[in-house]
């Protein structure tokens, strides 16, 4: 006669795929940032800055167009040939160099585009390459 039962052996069993991989995967990214950091650790001997280089002064110009497309300039109204001269004075003082000033356009939001592109237009015909032009945030 028995009295006991007997119970079923129930095991808890892991998959251990997903767990593998997983270190695999890590091998390869620690394998590959070890790389990138060795290249980029190589020692280089950097030029070195001379002190007082006029190079390195930039200047900006921010220009306003107001919803009449009236350009105005530190608080002046001024007209389309007066902004150029204005910039060439000051590409003379950057040794003729456009890309050592930055030019900062301000538009009204009712400002109608043609003023902006007649603006723009005249600059690209003075060398000026990139030109900012100012939004705020909603």
């Amino acid at each position: 006669m028995k009295l006991s039962r007997t119970r079923p052996h129930h095991t808890l069993a892991f998959n251990m795929t997903p767990m593998i991989d997983i270190v695999f995967l890590l091998i390869i990214f620690f394998m590959t940032v070890s790389q990138i950091t060795r290249t980029v650790d190589h020692p280089v001997e950097l030029p070195r800055v001379v002190e007082g280089a006029s190079e390195s002064k930039t200047a900006t110009v921010t220009i306003n167009l107001n919803e009449k497309g009236s350009v105005i300039v530190a608080g002046k109204v001024l007209s389309q040939q007066e902004v150029v001269t204005a910039i060439q004075a000051q590409l003379e003082k950057m040794d003729n160099d456009p890309d050592r000033i930055r030019i900062q356009i301000r538009c009204d939001r009712n400002c109608l585009s043609k003023f902006v592109n007649q603006l723009v237009n005249r600059l690209s015909t003075m060398g000026f390459r990139k030109v900012r032009c100012a939004v705020a945030d909603q």
